[in-house]
């Protein structure tokens, strides 16, 4: 339209309204608030599972092995319950996920041709609970709020433990127990039958306060934690077991990892510092004069019962066992579960130390795993664990997970805290798989979804 000079276009006024109404969101369907109670429900049951683990005795015993085996079903199922009400699976890492479920397929394959099929079958559920658990969390802990809830679960839990260890050293036993001969004279085990399995759940528990430490600010709840870091580290030091220095070791390590998330360079160079420390004393530790040095301190580090020679013979005759197994049924195993059994056809004629007694586990996460799942089953674990580190975040469980990895995979090299103990297994696969990052979310979405069951918030 054009306009005769010296005239100006009409002015057009849009017609006038009151102040825009405020947005209301959606109400939350049905639907929506039963997804979230089972998530809840689901996630709580996680917990139970996290504090039954190490509490039941270590879950090494029948009424403590199969009580573990049940609640980590039932969150498994709880889960996928939940999932489906919601409908959809939340998955931030699918190709860990995708591993570890290939892995306990395979575990379900080797315990239901084993030998002792009843055995392989109740160590394949084990591995249900422990996997099932982890996913749990690794679904669901989706929000802060969940993270914490998980979070306060783990360290409940390691406070309960440590309780239990310095009861025991003022002589209170809890009935129906059972003890090790030399508890509290000699030894502490806290909730676990065994000293050096305590000890090596003592790993996890290490890392989570320094963790926390490390990561929030002082408030209420730092004395707490602070007390029960010491706790700790006092009670591992009458285990006189061989994890003694990896729980001292798990104390130091969530400081690497704190490095890497505010200053790369200074992670990279503490971690390059800290195998060089690593390789200086394991070097150090086959000379003479190392092994000496070791032997004269050793005390100090609760180490009693054994010299470093001896320690390392014992090893050497009990991973033959192992090795022979293994070399028996290099790609498939002699099947999950089995080494007690199986490993008896592998002694040596005639058999001496160590070789001549009864040998409950392999001593070795690495060789337990390639001696009852053979090649196959290490290759799908050791990929379950190596993807677990792609997207795994910056919170408070993703970082004790960084943290105790390492320590394990070092303490593998001699013990099998991550294959042949089910209280230890849960938490720590727990932390190492199913840690995962905080998502941002808004309170609903257009369904009416709550927050902490939403899956991609709108911005």
């Amino acid at each position: 339209m054009t306009h005769a000079p010296g005239t100006h276009p009409p002015t057009i006024h849009a017609p006038v309204t009151g102040p825009a109404e405020p947005h209301t969101p959606p109400p939350t369907t049905l639907r929506a608030r039963a997804a979230r109670t089972a998530e809840w429900t689901a996630l709580l049951a996680a917990c139970l599972t996290i504090a039954w683990g190490p509490l039941a005795q270590g879950s090494a015993f029948s009424w403590g092995f199969s009580g573990l085996i049940l609640l980590g079903s039932v969150t498994a199922a709880l889960t996928l319950l939940a999932s489906g009400l919601r409908g959809h699976l939340d998955l931030p890492n699918p190709l860990m996920t995708l591993s570890a479920l290939t892995f306990l397929a395979w575990v379900w394959i080797s315990g239901s041709g084993a030998p002792d099929r009843l055995e392989g079958l109740r160590w394949a559920g084990i591995w249900t609970a422990t996997l099932g658990t982890t996913l749990c969390v690794h679904t669901l802990a989706r929000t802060h709020a969940r993270q914490q809830t998980v979070l306060r679960a783990f360290l409940l839990t390691g406070g309960a433990a440590v309780t239990l260890a310095l009861m025991q050293q003022q002589g209170h036993l809890i009935p129906g127990f059972t003890y090790l001969n030399g508890v509290p004279e000699k030894i502490l085990t806290g909730p676990y039958f065994h000293p050096s399995h305590y000890s090596g759940y003592l790993i996890t528990v290490a890392a989570l306060t320094s963790t926390v430490l490390l990561n929030t600010r002082p408030g209420w709840h730092t004395l707490p934690i602070l007390a029960l870091a010491a706790g700790v580290q006092y009670t591992n030091l009458f285990t006189d077991g061989s994890s003694i220095p990896a729980v001292i070791l798990a104390a130091g390590v969530p400081v690497i990892v704190w490095a890497w998330k505010h200053r790369p360079w200074a992670g990279l160079t503490l971690t390059a510092a800290a195998l060089a420390a690593a390789t200086w004393a394991v070097i150090t530790l086959t000379t003479p004069a190392g092994q000496v040095q070791f032997n004269a301190l050793k005390g100090q580090l609760g180490i009693e019962s054994q010299n470093l020679e001896g320690f390392v013979q014992d090893r050497e005759q009990i991973h033959r066992f192992g090795v022979t197994m293994w070399e028996g049924h290099q790609y498939r195993g002699s099947g999950v579960g089995q080494w007690a059994t199986e490993y008896q056809r592998y002694r040596p004629e005639p058999a001496k130390g160590l070789t001549a007694t009864y040998v409950n586990y392999a001593h070795s996460d690495y060789l337990q795993v390639a001696a009852e799942v053979g090649l196959i089953g290490a290759a799908l674990l050791s990929l379950t664990l190596l993807s677990s580190l792609i997207g795994r975040g910056w919170a408070p469980l993703a970082m004790t997970g960084a943290a105790i990895l390492p320590v394990y995979l070092f303490t593998g090299l001699y013990d099998s805290h991550l294959s042949a103990i089910p209280g230890t297994m849960i938490g720590a696969y727990v932390l190492i798989l199913g840690a995962r990052h905080v998502q941002a979310v808004t309170r609903t979405d257009r369904r009416g979804m709550p927050a902490d069951t939403q899956v991609n918030a709108p911005t």
